[in-house]
C-alpha cells in the first residue's frame, strides 16, 4: 500500500516508521529538514516540503497515494486545509491526528476518513491496565464506540472448562476471538471442545460494561 505521512511530530514519525517496517511503501514529508533527516533511513522516501502548500502537494505526487496520514501538531488550521486539499485531490483515505473530540468532528465533516486522538486512547488503555493491575489483564485496546479488546490469562474459575461451556456470547455478549497457549508461538481460534488451561492467554472483545461484568464474575 502506498502511504504518505504529512508532518513528522511524534505520532507521524512513529506511524511512518512502523508502516515502513510492516512493508508498506511510505513517503514521509515535513517542513523541518532535521525531522526529515531523522526519518530518512526508516522509510522509502523522505521529503522536505511545506505540506500546507497545495502546489507542493501536487508536486510530491500525493494524488497517487492510497492513504495519507496527517500529523502537523497543534496547527489545527493546517489540518483543516490539508484535509480539504487531500479530498480535492481524490485521496481515497485521509487519516488525521487530532487533539480533541471537537477537532475530530470538524475534520470528519470536512472529509477525513479517520481521526485519531492518540493521547486519549493511550490514557484510556493505561487506565484499564492500572485499574486491573491486580487481575490477570495483560493488555487492553479501545475499538471505539465503547468497545474494547482485552488480553488476559484464564481466570481460575474457568480452568478446565470447554469453550462451548463458557457461553460467553449468550451470557455476556462477549466474543472470544483467540487463545494463545503458553507452549505455542501463535494464537488460534479455539474449537468448541477446547479445554482452557491455566496459562492460556485469552483475547476477548465486547462492550466495556459487559467486559467489566465478566471480569467481576470470573476472577
Amino acid at each position: 500500500m502506498r502511504i504518505a505521512v504529512l508532518g513528522l511530530e511524534d505520532f507521524g514519525f512513529h506511524l511512518a516508521r512502523t508502516l515502513s517496517e510492516l512493508g508498506d511503501e511510505v513517503m514521509a514529508v515535513d517542513r523541518n529538514a532535521d525531522k526529515v533527516q531523522d526519518i530518512m533511513r526508516h522509510v522509502g522516501k523522505a521529503m522536505v516540503a511545506d505540506v500546507a502548500d497545495r502546489e507542493a502537494l501536487k508536486d510530491l505526487g500525493i494524488r497517487h497515494m492510497d492513504v495519507v496520514a496527517v500529523d502537523v501538531g497543534e496547527r489545527f488550521e493546517t489540518s483543516v486545509l490539508l484535509t480539504h486539499y487531500l479530498r480535492e485531490l481524490g485521496i481515497p483515505r485521509v487519516l488525521v491526528k487530532v487533539a480533541n473530540a471537537d477537532q475530530g468532528k470538524i475534520l470528519t465533516l470536512i472529509g477525513a476518513s479517520d481521526v485519531v486522538q492518540p493521547e486519549r486512547e493511550s490514557a484510556v488503555k493505561t487506565a484499564h491496565l492500572l485499574h486491573y493491575s491486580r487481575s490477570k489483564l495483560l493488555d487492553a485496546m479501545t475499538l471505539g464506540d465503547g468497545y474494547f479488546a482485552l488480553t488476559l490469562r484464564t481466570p481460575s474459575s474457568l480452568i478446565g472448562q470447554r469453550v462451548a461451556d463458557l457461553e460467553l456470547l449468550d451470557r455476556y455478549h462477549v466474543h472470544l476471538l483467540a487463545i494463545k497457549p503458553v507452549e505455542k508461538a501463535a494464537p488460534f481460534v479455539p474449537a468448541a471442545d477446547y479445554p482452557l488451561a491455566k496459562d492460556d492467554v485469552l483475547v476477548v472483545m465486547g462492550e466495556e460494561a459487559k467486559l467489566i461484568e465478566i471480569h467481576q464474575k470470573l476472577k
